[in-house]
Parts: structure tokens; C-alpha cells; sequence
């Protein structure tokens, strides 16, 4: 379901329902990394994945564990080869949520399938992005609330390297819960940009990650209209949240995926945010520096609304 405001740029596609990726691919072709690219969301109203859900749904991570993922091994073997032959790896995420346990290793495995499944499904669905490799994805079966408006920031919004400028991000949320997963989408960064004048410094440099987080911290978005959305069971959404305002208002169990492709790949190299920022912020009438680290020191000591919140979060959360 989805409420639109008519405030703000209907940037949804919505898919009709496939029951595999090919289908979907043959369906849609280029037009999904095409809306994707275009700062847009792709809902799929049904991921074609097979797993056990019911057993999936019966399992709790604690919220220091929000983001926990491939990035920590979780879908890994719990089992490591030693001298003297098999044993449990007690350094594995799930052994040691779960202990020397059955469920440990049918969580391993259930995880692991559902993964291999995604990856081969996502090279259906962006065909001419040859060089995806994946960031991370990540399980995160814990409730979250009210979030807050905001672009991703990452490495507490210091200024990317030549490397990181250079790549395209592909997200996307597979919700796995019994309860539709609640959203909340605003304004893309280029309208993000011009609604911030006058409140953000007249002069930022063209450096994304820098620019997220001085969204954050001046509070830009707190007072911007925003579409609802509600994914049900097994549906996705596909949003690069470096250039889409978001937030989840409700949700416990889903799957998070990232992954990134060089620009050559993308259908249109020069809608990359990175090459993009500088037009961005010019046509908003901000002055350009090249010197994103200099600003990023100028402003480090503020907290913005979001890092708020999640230190607030993680503060309260038992450990």
C-alpha cells in the first residue's frame, strides 16, 4: 500500500507480480535499473526466494545486532576443520547467539540458501551491471521504530576517496516479517538541496557523504512532506538511500542488501550521484568547494537528529 503525497514527485514502480526473477527481467528489462538510477523506489511485490520463514520468524537478534550480516560471516559454515577433525567455530555469529546448537546450523543454512538465491537473482534483474559485487547483506531481525528522516551516511560522514566516488550503490529491503514493513519517502537530494537554502552553510563541497550527514545535522528534513509506504511479506523495495530521503516507521524482520558496480556500468554513467553533486549543488545556488574535508572538520562537532536517535537507541538497548 501507498499513500502518495502530492507534495512531492511520484518516484514509485511499482512491479507486477512474478514468480521468479527471469520473469521479472523479461518483464521489465532495463526499465528497473533505469527507474533505480533515476532516484527512484522499485517495489516488488513478491521476492521469489525459498526459504523457511516460519523458522526464520521464531528467531530474535538483539539490537546491538541491527546491521549484522554477510559482513560478519553470518552466512559462513558454523562448522571449521581442524587437526582433530569438525567442531563448532565459536567465533560464528550464530554459534554464539544460538550456542553448539541444531539451530545454529539450520539458520546457517537457511540464511546461506536465501543469499545465494538473492545474489543469482540480482544479476537477472540489473544484467548490464557486470562488475556488481556485494557490499554486504544483512539479517536484521530486531524491531525498529521511527527511525527519522535521512540519507545514508557512512563512516560518520567523512569525505569519500577517489574509489568510493567512482561506484553505484544497489539497496534494497526484503521484508520477511508476518507484518507489513512501514516506510516513509521524501524529497530526492537535488530537492533536498534547494528546500535546505537557508538553512545549510551557503558554501558545501560535492562530496555526497559530506552533504548527507550536513543534512542530518542541520535538520533539513525534519519538516519535509513524505509518501507512505507499506510492504508486505516477501515484497521488496529497491532505493538508494544516498539520494532518497527515507525512514522505517515500523518494522522486525528484514533482509538489508547492498551492493555496488563501477559507473561504465550503469545504463546512464552521468546520472551517478558522485558526478552529479556539483550540478546539484550549483542549481541550488550554493557555492562549491573541492575541500570536503575541511567542512566535514568544521562541523564535526554537531550531532544531527538521526545519529541522535540511534545513540539514544543504542544507549537504552540491554546488553
Amino acid at each position: 500500500m501507498i499513500v502518495r503525497n502530492p507534495q512531492l514527485r511520484d518516484h514509485f514502480l511499482v512491479l507486477d507480480r512474478h514468480e521468479s526473477f527471469g520473469e521479472y527481467a523479461r518483464a521489465y528489462g532495463d526499465t528497473i535499473a533505469e527507474h533505480y538510477e533515476n532516484n527512484g523506489v522499485v517495489v516488488l511485490p513478491c521476492m521469489p526466494i525459498q526459504f523457511d520463514r516460519e523458522f526464520i520468524r521464531g528467531l530474535e537478534f538483539p539490537p546491538q545486532w541491527k546491521k549484522i550480516g554477510t559482513g560478519n560471516g553470518i552466512d559462513r559454515p558454523v562448522f571449521v576443520r581442524r587437526a582433530g577433525g569438525l567442531e563448532f567455530d565459536g567465533n560464528h555469529p550464530l554459534v554464539q547467539r544460538f550456542g553448539q546448537s541444531e539451530t545454529a546450523i539450520y539458520a546457517q543454512e537457511q540464511i546461506a540458501s536465501f543469499n545465494a538465491q538473492l545474489r543469482r537473482g540480482l544479476s537477472q534483474l540489473f544484467p548490464r551491471y557486470f562488475s556488481m559485487q556485494e557490499g554486504n547483506i544483512t539479517w536484521r531481525l530486531t524491531e525498529t521504530v521511527e527511525e527519522g528522516l535521512h540519507f545514508d551516511v557512512f563512516r560518520g560522514g567523512v569525505p569519500l576517496d577517489p574509489a568510493g566516488k567512482s561506484l553505484h550503490r544497489v539497496k534494497l529491503f526484503i521484508n520477511i516479517d508476518d507484518e507489513p514493513r512501514q516506510w516513509r519517502t521524501s524529497h530526492d537530494m537535488p530537492a533536498v538541496l534547494k528546500a535546505g537554502r537557508g538553512v545549510l552553510p551557503d558554501e558545501l563541497p560535492d562530496d555526497v557523504n559530506v552533504a548527507c550527514d550536513l543534512i542530518d545535522k542541520f535538520g533539513v528534513l525534519k519538516a519535509l512532506p513524505a509518501h507512505e509506504l507499506a510492504y508486505p511479506t516477501m515484497s521488496a523495495v529497491f532505493a538508494n538511500g544516498e539520494t532518497l530521503a527515507h525512514e522505517v516507521v515500523y518494522g522486525r524482520r528484514v533482509v538489508g542488501v547492498e551492493f555496488i558496480c563501477r559507473a561504465e556500468d550503469m545504463l546512464a554513467p552521468q546520472r551517478l550521484s558522485h558526478r552529479c553533486m556539483g550540478g546539484w549543488l550549483r542549481e541550488a545556488g550554493y557555492r562549491v568547494t573541492a575541500d570536503a574535508a575541511a567542512v566535514a572538520a568544521k562541523y564535526a562537532h554537531m550531532k544531527g537528529s538521526y545519529a541522535l536517535i540511534q545513540a539514544a537507541r543504542k544507549a537504552a538497548a540491554p546488553t
